[in-house]
C-alpha cells in the first residue's frame, strides 16, 4: 500500500490527493470529498434553491471526478476545476440548456474561466428563445399586456390607455404573468425576465 496513516490523509495537499486518487485510493477520494463538498453544496444550492437537486448535482460532480480520475493532473487548481465542473453540470441539467455562463459567473467568486464570444452569443440566443417560448404560452390578453411592458417598456398607465383597460387590470395581468413564468422557467432565467418587466 502507500504507507500513509489514516490520520495523515487530511494533511495532504490537493496535488498529493489527486495522485493517490489516480491510483484508485478511495481514502484520498473521501478526504477530497470532505474537503470540498461543503462549499460546493452551498454554491450549488444558491443556484438551484432545492436541497434534493443540489445533493444530486453534488453527487454527480464527485462521481464524475472518480470516473475520470485517470485523466486528472496533479498541477490543476482543484478548487477552480470542481467549481467549473459543477457549473457545467448545472447548465446541462437545465431544460433545453437555456442559461448563459455569464449569469452564473456573476454568482461565483471561485472559477475564473474564459468563454468565447461566439459561445456567449449562442447561449444568449438560446436563452431568449426559451423565454419567448414560455411568454407565447401565456393567455393572449395577458401575453399582450406583458409584452407591452417587457418589450415596448410601456408603463402601466400607458398600457391601460392603449388597451382601454384599468391600471389595476394591467398590474394584475403582469403579476399573474410573472407568477406563471416563475413556475415554468429556471430561477436565473426568471430573474432576467423579472428585471426586464417594467412597472
Amino acid at each position: 500500500m502507500n504507507g500513509i496513516k489514516n490520520s495523515d490523509y487530511n494533511k495532504l495537499a490537493d496535488e498529493v490527493l489527486i495522485n493517490l486518487i489516480r491510483q484508485d485510493d478511495e481514502k484520498a477520494f473521501a478526504v477530497l470529498y470532505e474537503r470540498y463538498s461543503g462549499a460546493l453544496y452551498v454554491h450549488a444550492y444558491g443556484l438551484i434553491q432545492n436541497r434534493e437537486d443540489t445533493k444530486d448535482l453534488l453527487q454527480r460532480v464527485f462521481t464524475k471526478i472518480w470516473d475520470i480520475r485517470d485523466t486528472l493532473h496533479s498541477e490543476i487548481n482543484l478548487s477552480a476545476y470542481l467549481y467549473q465542473m459543477l457549473k457545467n453540470m448545472f447548465i446541462n441539467s437545465l431544460a433545453h440548456n437555456k442559461v448563459i455562463d455569464r449569469y452564473l459567473d456573476n454568482l461565483s467568486g471561485y472559477a475564473n474561466t474564459y468563454v468565447a464570444d461566439t459561445d456567449y452569443r449562442i447561449r444568449e440566443k438560446q436563452l431568449q428563445a426559451c423565454i419567448q417560448s414560455e411568454i407565447q404560452q401565456l393567455p393572449p390578453k395577458m401575453r399582450e399586456i406583458f409584452e407591452l411592458s417587457r418589450t415596448a417598456y410601456l408603463t402601466h398607465r400607458e398600457i391601460a390607455e392603449k388597451l382601454g383597460i384599468s391600471e389595476k387590470t394591467v398590474k394584475n395581468q403582469i403579476t399573474n404573468a410573472l407568477k406563471l413564468l416563475k413556475s415554468r422557467l429556471p430561477h436565473l432565467i426568471f430573474l432576467l425576465v423579472l428585471f426586464q418587466a417594467r412597472p
